[in-house]
């Protein structure tokens, strides 16, 4: 049976699909392009979009779980655009805002009312529901470009609805407007963009060039990539119809070839309370483990790091195990050797973060550091890989086939037998 999500999206794409898409030259736009960077001092990934009559740009932090976008509109809760319409409160719009299973879409004067989070510090607050004109880049067509930084040309989704009220911005980077959500529901820019220029509810993050790529296909020949490998993406049992996460299977933690000590259960989760596995966050900016995984991986990683003759630094926070630099042997193409870090999934394919590019982070000029923290005892979520272990990937979702799919450079690829795989 459908999902409630899903069902929602099929209505909503309907409605969608008769108006809301301007013509990219004599046919629809293939794919859309935002592009983000990576804010100094949160190390957030921000975002623009356009949006309104006329045009006004507007700072999103990406949020990759999210399941809109909302911006924060003051206390009159309005939005200075000639096209901007509240969504009715009997619309499918209003129906895909519902947060959960037992909260139905609320009113006020006719008004779809909901709740935005900053998912950041986790403050929530009332508003409503709006729609809008947004603009944003299309993709281009193969061989019609053939650089990555030359993008398409402007195209329009009209309707696009987002979240007005007054949340709090704090935590969020400086000059932001609000969040932008890419999760698994029928409100992410992901579900509204599909609906609006009738591709495939499927993106692609770019770190190493600063891109989502929305729609498809395109991009691996853009960015010189090898083709994906791919794991399943793994609904969360306890709310699956609700629950707007990535999550993936992992079976278990190597580094350089031996096992951590980690509790089974940790690694599944719990059907009664949600609690455990792993997923995917573009806010935390290095990856949170459960306190009793932490503590595993670091002794391990601390004890192969002491057989190469690597030498143990002071720990700087938040991080728990820091290094001499100096004391690293240099190769190409890793640059400096350091204890391989293993990510084995469901699927028996190997997520390798290699080098200490991808595990490690400077400190100052001659130490570095472990570049993964303790998430607490009572972690929700007992693995949430963050930006720093993503930052050489590019990275695909594919909602309708259940997937996730990831290119890492050739020398970090490999397959169950840890053979090259490049598809």
């Amino acid at each position: 049976m459908a999902s409630y999500s899903f069902t929602c999206f099929l209505l909503i794409s309907f409605l969608l699909s008769h108006s809301d898409a301007q013509p990219f030259s004599s046919s629809r736009p293939r794919g859309v392009v935002l592009p983000f960077h990576k804010d100094p001092s949160t190390l957030q990934y921000v975002t623009e979009i356009s949006l309104g009559t006329p045009k006004v740009p507007i700072s999103l932090v990406l949020d990759l779980g999210g399941k809109l976008a909302w911006i924060h509109c003051g206390q009159k809760q309005q939005v200075d655009s000639s096209s901007y319409q509240p969504v009715d409160c009997k619309s499918p719009q209003c129906l895909l805002a519902s947060s959960n299973s037992v909260q139905i879409p609320q009113c006020c004067n006719k008004t779809c009312s909901i709740s935005s989070t900053n998912t950041v510090t986790r403050p929530t607050s009332s508003g409503q529901l709006g729609s809008d004109v947004a603009t944003v880049q299309s993709g281009y067509e193969p061989g019609q470009r053939p650089y990555l930084w030359l993008r398409g040309e402007n195209v329009t989704a009209r309707r696009f609805a987002f979240g007005c009220g007054t949340t709090s911005l704090n935590g969020l980077a400086k000059g932001v407007n609000g969040m932008a959500g890419l999760g698994r529901s029928g409100l992410s820019l992901v579900s509204q963009f599909s609906a609006a220029f009738h591709f495939s509810r499927k993106f692609a993050l770019d770190f190493q060039f600063g891109n989502v790529y929305f729609g498809g296909g395109h991009y691996i020949q853009e960015t010189l990539r090898p083709s994906f490998i791919y794991t399943p993406l793994i609904s969360n049992p306890y709310n699956q119809d609700y629950s707007t996460d990535y999550y993936i299977g992992v079976k278990s933690i190597q580094i350089d070839g031996e096992n951590v000590a980690i509790h089974k259960k940790l690694l599944s989760i719990n059907r009664k309370n949600g609690v455990g596995g792993t997923k995917f966050s573009t806010l935390l900016p290095y990856t949170a483990m459960e306190t009793s995984i932490y503590k595993a991986f670091t002794s391990l990683y601390v004890k192969r790091a002491k057989a190469m003759n690597i030498t143990r630094v002071a720990s700087v926070k938040p991080f728990g195990a820091c290094f001499n630099s100096s004391t690293m042997v240099t190769s190409y193409p890793e640059g400096l050797v350091v204890p391989h870090v293993n990510l084995v999934l469901t699927n028996d394919v190997v997520w390798r973060v290699v080098g200490a590019k991808s595990s490690l982070k400077y400190v100052n000029d001659n130490e570095l550091c472990l570049g993964f923290i303790d998430g607490g005892l009572k972690a929700g979520t007992s693995i949430i890989i963050g930006g720093h272990q993503l930052q050489d990937n590019l990275l695909e979702f594919d909602i309708p086939r259940s997937r996730v799919g990831f290119s890492q450079p050739l020398f970090q690829l490999v397959g169950p037998t840890n053979q090259l795989v490049v598809g």
